[in-house]
C-alpha cells in the first residue's frame, strides 16, 4: 500500500511540475545570425520560474562591433511577479537589475535607484504577451518602467523549420514608440518567434527546439 500511495504520489507531482527548454537563433539583418537566446520554463502548480540566458555577437570581416550577454530569472506566483534578477552585459559593461514583491508592491532596483511598482507588472518579455494586466512592464536591462499597449491575438498560420504551425500573432508597442514587438505564440503559450524592432533595426528571435 504504501509503494502504491508513493507511486501515486510521485505521478501528481510529476503532473504539477513541467518543464520546458526553448533555444532561439537570433537574426539581424544585415548581419545574419548574431547569437542565441535559451529560456528555461518551470511550472509547479501556480509557481512559474523562467530563467533566460543569451550570447550575442555581431561581427564585420571578423572585427566585433558588439557583444551583448544576457542572464535572467524570474518567478511568478499565482499569477503575479514575486522575483526578479537579471545581468545586462554589453561590451563589457555590466548593468544588474533586482525586484521583489512587498506587499501591494513589485520593488524595483536598478543603477538607476529603487522604484516601488503595481503588483500587475510584469516584464517585458515575449512570455508576458496577452497576458491580462500586462499594460505596464519593466525593462530588464535597465528596470526602466513603461506602458505598453497590445493589439492583435488573432489566430495564423506560419512555418518555421519546414513545420507548419498555428499560431496566435501579438503586436506590443512601447508608449514612447521606441520600441515594437511582434510575437507569435503557440497553444501552450510558447514564443515561437519574436521581433524586436528599435532604432538599431529588426531582431528576429526564432525557435529552434
Amino acid at each position: 500500500m504504501a509503494v502504491i500511495v508513493a507511486c501515486i504520489a510521485m505521478m501528481a507531482g510529476a503532473a504539477r511540475a513541467a518543464e520546458q527548454h526553448l533555444t532561439y537563433t537570433v537574426h539581424m539583418s544585415p548581419y545574419g545570425t548574431i547569437g542565441t537566446y535559451r529560456t528555461t520554463k518551470q511550472t509547479d502548480g501556480s509557481d512559474t520560474t523562467i530563467t533566460t540566458e543569451a550570447h550575442i555577437k555581431v561581427s564585420v570581416a571578423g572585427v566585433v562591433l558588439y557583444r551583448l550577454e544576457i542572464s535572467r530569472a524570474e518567478r511568478q506566483a499565482a499569477g503575479r511577479l514575486v522575483y526578479f534578477h537579471g545581468v545586462t552585459t554589453e561590451n563589457g559593461n555590466a548593468t544588474e537589475v533586482n525586484g521583489k514583491a512587498a506587499g501591494d508592491r513589485f520593488i524595483i532596483t536598478s543603477p538607476n535607484g529603487t522604484v516601488a511598482a503595481p503588483p500587475t507588472i510584469r516584464t517585458s518579455d515575449p512570455w508576458s504577451a496577452g497576458d491580462p494586466g500586462a499594460e505596464l512592464v519593466f525593462m530588464p536591462d535597465t528596470g526602466a518602467i513603461t506602458r505598453v499597449s497590445t493589439s492583435g491575438g488573432e489566430q495564423t498560420a506560419i512555418t518555421i523549420g519546414g513545420n507548419p504551425l498555428q499560431v496566435r500573432r501579438y503586436h506590443i508597442s512601447t508608449a514612447d514608440g521606441r520600441e515594437q514587438y511582434e510575437i507569435w505564440m503557440d497553444e501552450r503559450r510558447t514564443p515561437v518567434m519574436f521581433n524586436i524592432v528599435d532604432h538599431d533595426g529588426t531582431t528576429t528571435f526564432t525557435m529552434v527546439k
